[in-house]
């Protein structure tokens, strides 16, 4: 089946009861009747607006409903949506937007700061911007008009682009085809069906197997989003937390208010917290709705999945190995019955090891190690860039392979154990820094007369930016981050700042980066304790 995502949203909403809620956020409720008639009107704004199929509509916000009817309303116009990280600058959001060609650009009220230098002209390709709250037009638009379903004929070839970052420290954009996002989502080991054509999708829908899903990290995060669009196209809900940051009491109190079947999250940085709440509440939170919790992006470990396990006998837990590039490298499927070391995974059904100097794909059953690869479906390549796309959507004997740069051993039992990235990348809190980025800022800072970047083991991240510098005494260390805080979101700011005579080099000249390490754990563990 040559799936489309707007097919797709047309169809569901023509068999679900229009009062059942699509998405939640706190007291605010949008029905499905609703939710197909908003993005129905706003696909055809988008239209009327001069945009046509394909043109790129930006997105800038946090997880309000209005992200997932932007997105949706893509979809049906045949428009790509693409998504813009909160947290960056105007500078960084400059750089994707240009990078992507952006037609359109969707914003909240609190970045209008932030994008007014980019916006009224200043892109010329931009021609179409719009604030999604308080005095933004997007009330009228989405209320206002036809809101019967598009006549358009759509393509599988329709999609969006997920940007990530890059290894030369700018983002590069994903593209994603809608066939091939919707075959991979249908990969998933605990889906109870996999529909061939839409007269099974449809007769999905009629059955009523939705659930309602709580994306608890960022819809901006390819994720967050993924997971909400998953459950709405079988007729379900995506329930959002009425709160910016994080709080591990809302979350479970949300959770029990609407009757919440699954929650998404990013590894140990949400669910510790989220364990400890429930430690400290035995028995506060009604939790008997909930039965997955799944997890993409960072390391979920053992001992916190058990502690969530000892409050929820009843729960699933699903931890995603997956890339921007390409999903379901390998699941770890842990519960009452079944547990599974951390680190390692059941491989998926398209996953296989590569020795890419041998360009040698490892048999189904040999012990070894490699890059972790699979065939498709899978990304159509980073937009822009054949030279990357080339890099990482490789053909060996005629076969296509995904291989994102993460290193992987097979084990005797047949799983798989994560090794890491085959680059410097740096994954802290689901967010990805690469240090090439952080490194050039530093040292345009005035002192500075050089930078080593990388990452070490943080229990809550999994990784904290670290850095070592030369120079730069006439900067604290809060002066340094704020000299930094022009040309990088704060989560890529060092969090630890280490100063160091020398840094340490290869003979070539290239950053020595196992001894930095080591010298950073010396000056670290150095310091007085502050326990």
């Amino acid at each position: 089946m040559d799936w489309n995502f707007g097919d797709l949203l047309d169809a569901t909403a023509a068999h679900v009861p229009g009062d059942r809620p699509a998405i939640i956020r706190g007291d605010h409720v949008t029905s499905w009747a609703d939710f197909d008639a908003r993005t129905n009107r706003l696909a055809r704004a988008m239209l009327a607006a001069g945009l046509r199929a394909g043109d790129r509509v930006a997105i800038l916000a946090r997880n309000v409903p209005e992200f997932i009817e932007i997105a949706a309303a893509a979809f049906k116009a045949r428009l790509t949506h693409v998504n813009l990280n909160y947290r960056y600058t105007t500078s960084e959001i400059e750089y994707v937007l240009r990078d992507c060609q952006a037609a359109a650009l969707f914003y909240q009220g609190e970045f209008a700061s932030v994008v007014a230098p980019l916006v009224g002209g200043a892109i010329d390709h931009l021609t179409y911007a719009v604030q999604i709250d308080g005095a933004g037009a997007y009330d009228g638009i989405v209320k206002e008009g036809d809101a019967a379903p598009l006549d358009i004929v759509r393509s599988p070839e329709d999609g969006y682009l997920l940007y990530t970052g890059g290894t030369t420290g700018r983002p590069k954009g994903v593209m994603w085809r809608s066939v091939d996002a919707r075959w991979s989502q249908l990969e998933s080991p605990v889906a109870t069906t996999t529909p061939a054509n839409m007269e099974d999708h449809v007769a999905q829908v009629l059955k009523g197997v939705a659930g309602r899903v709580m994306p608890a990290c960022p819809l901006m995060h390819g994720a967050g989003l993924n997971s909400s669009l998953a459950e709405l196209l079988v007729g379900g809900t995506a329930v959002l937390l009425p709160s910016d940051r994080f709080s591990a009491d809302e979350l479970w109190s949300e959770a029990e208010r609407h009757h919440v079947t699954r929650i998404l999250i990013v590894g140990d940085a949400f669910a510790r917290p989220m364990a400890d709440a429930l430690l400290a509440n035995p028995g506060r939170w009604d939790l008997s709705s909930l039965r997955l919790i799944s997890s993409a992006g960072l390391m979920w470990s053992e001992q916190v999945k058990a502690a969530l396990l000892d409050a929820l006998p009843q729960l699933t837990l699903l931890d995603i190995l997956g890339a921007s590039e390409a999903s379901g490298f390998g699941y770890a499927i842990t519960n009452k019955d079944r547990s599974t070391p951390t680190g390692l995974f059941e491989p998926g059904p398209q996953t296989v090891i590569i020795d890419l100097e041998q360009e040698r794909v490892l048999a189904a059953d040999e012990v070894g190690q490699g890059w972790l690869a699979r065939r498709p479906p899978f990304g159509a390549g980073y937009h822009g860039d054949p030279e990357k796309t080339a890099g990482v959507y490789r053909s060996i004997d005629g076969q296509a392979y995904a291989v994102p740069g993460d290193m992987a051993e097979r084990l005797p039992d047949g799983r798989l154990r994560l090794l890491g990235r085959g680059s410097m990348c740096i994954n802290t809190g689901g967010e990805k820094v690469f240090v090439e980025e952080v490194e050039e800022a530093l040292k345009r800072v005035d002192g500075v007369v050089d930078a080593m970047v990388f990452g070490l083991p943080d229990p809550q991240w999994g990784s904290v930016v670290t850095a070592l510098i030369e120079g730069g005494e006439a900067f604290d260390d809060q002066a340094l981050r704020a000299a930094l805080s022009h040309d990088l979101a704060a989560y890529k700011q060092p969090r630890r700042i280490i100063r160091v005579a020398a840094l340490p080099r290869h003979a070539s000249g290239k950053s020595d980066y196992r001894s930095g390490m080591h010298m950073a754990r010396a000056e670290i563990a150095a310091l007085p304790s502050t326990g």
